[in-house]
């Protein structure tokens, strides 16, 4: 363990412009990341974010090109949540489980290989399956989760969406689209964004207690391409236009435009009638990136109850710091105002969350590329302008930077992956609440 003290530096907004027309993560599993949770549950002290103890959950993680073609695909998939019911979240990446040795976190994490190579990415809880993790071994999509009468884990290959250019896609989520108690599976792969709905089988009971039973575990789950030509990177999912269903925001192919370098940044209507959405949905215009779209998160940023768009920029090869944290502030009317957070390394990393929960959401991210390879969190002052605090340097991540409260002690932890150092799992432990 390495306890980290960050520095800081107070950095407003640095620019802006005008671009025309709630998040539900799947990380925040001890808090969840409802991005609306009330003032009268904050603590009545705001958390200090300079207490992080660093923690090394592995240092030999495999990547996809070992198995299986090509050489050089790493693992994208990062997940948390309790796959052995003992109450702590556990975290899922590639092709492993770490399980939480609970305590202070510092002991081994056992690692489980799931048996195929696969890159795991969500995680949920199922009726009839309990917990369960979604894999992605494009175009093949596999559920896995536990027997409940031997214990073991099993797999059954659920669904189908089409691969990428990097084979797996690199944007995922879970979310209630539907407006109903049970999540869909949001997957952002060649075409656009899929949404899958988990279809439960199994035994269930009549009125009159007679049994009966319920779907075929052999049946496919129904996929349904919602947003054509969306980006396969990051994607948020949010009320946009507060009519209380969730829309999807994410970067846009426009066609005869390089796929791979998508600058534009959409939001998608959800069209959701009688919990149908099995239609493409309209296109709304956020604005434009300079460099790629990668990482896409939104909520409420400063206050004035509309839903506002974070996006962090990817570069590629990443040898200049000219990669733009950028916030897209929603104005009354539905067009949106462009602000620069940032200006850095390439960043492909992001997440919002109440950190200090002194009531607004905070910013993290982390640096894919460079010397310093900084893990940050821009704390939010409550009118949408970000103070800069640097929480550890030299450990590069890639679709990490996530928060989730690993030792559910009621502050949220940050935990990663990498690319380019693909072999590491990180933990960073929030010891704010211990150290009240």
């Amino acid at each position: 363990m390495k306890k980290l003290l960050p520095f800081a530096c107070f950095i407003l907004i640095l620019s802006a412009c005008n671009n025309g027309d709630q998040d539900k993560s799947d990380f925040k599993v001890a808090v969840p990341g409802d991005e609306t949770e009330s003032i009268a549950s904050m603590p009545a002290k705001k958390l200090a974010l300079d207490q992080w103890t660093y923690i090394e959950i592995d240092s030999n993680k495999a990547m996809w090109g070992e198995f299986d073609e090509p050489e050089w695909l790493r693992y994208f998939g990062l997940a948390a949540g309790d796959m052995n019911d003992d109450g702590l979240a556990d975290i899922i990446t590639g092709r492993n489980i770490y399980y939480n040795p609970g305590g202070d976190l510092s002991s081994n994490w056992k690692k489980e290989d799931l048996g195929l190579n696969v890159d795991a990415n969500l995680f949920m809880t199922r009726v009839t399956d309990g917990p369960t993790i979604i894999a992605e071994a494009l175009p093949d999509v596999y559920a896995f989760y536990r027997d409940q009468d031997s214990g073991e884990l099993t797999k059954r290959l659920v669904a189908q969406v089409p691969p990428t250019g990097h084979h797996n896609g690199q944007g995922y989520r879970t979310a209630s689209l539907r407006g109903g108690m049970f999540d869909d599976i949001i997957l952002a792969s060649q075409g656009g964004l899929y949404v899958i709905e988990p279809m439960d089988y199994g035994l269930e009971y009549d009125e009159n207690g007679e049994e009966y039973l319920v779907g075929d575990e052999d049946n496919a789950w129904p996929v349904t391409l919602v947003a054509q030509d969306a980006s396969d990177e990051g994607f948020a999912v949010a009320d946009m236009d507060g009519d209380n269903d969730l829309d999807i925001v994410s970067g846009y192919r426009v066609p005869g435009k390089d796929a791979e370098v998508p600058t534009v940044v959409v939001w998608w209507e959800n069209p959701a009638e009688n919990g149908f959405i099995d239609t493409l949905w309209a296109r709304h215009e956020v604005g434009n990136t300079q460099f790629a779209t990668d990482r896409v998160e939104a909520a409420d940023l400063n206050g004035d109850g509309l839903t506002d768009v974070v996006v962090a920029e990817e570069r590629y090869p990443g040898l200049e710091p000219d990669a733009s944290l950028y916030v897209y502030f929603q104005q009354s009317g539905g067009s949106f105002k462009r602000a620069t957070i940032v200006t850095q390394f390439s960043m492909n990393n992001l997440d919002v969350a109440d950190l200090d929960q002194d009531g607004d959401l905070d910013l993290t991210t982390a640096e894919h590329k460079g010397e310093a390879l900084t893990l940050q969190i821009w704390e939010n002052d409550g009118e949408g302008k970000f103070n800069k605090l640097v929480i550890d340097t030299g450990k590069e991540s890639h679709l990490g930077a996530r928060t989730v409260d690993i030792d559910g002690d009621g502050d949220l932890d940050i935990i990663s992956i990498g690319w380019d150092q693909h072999k590491y799992v990180h933990l960073w432990r929030n010891d704010a609440i211990k150290g009240m």
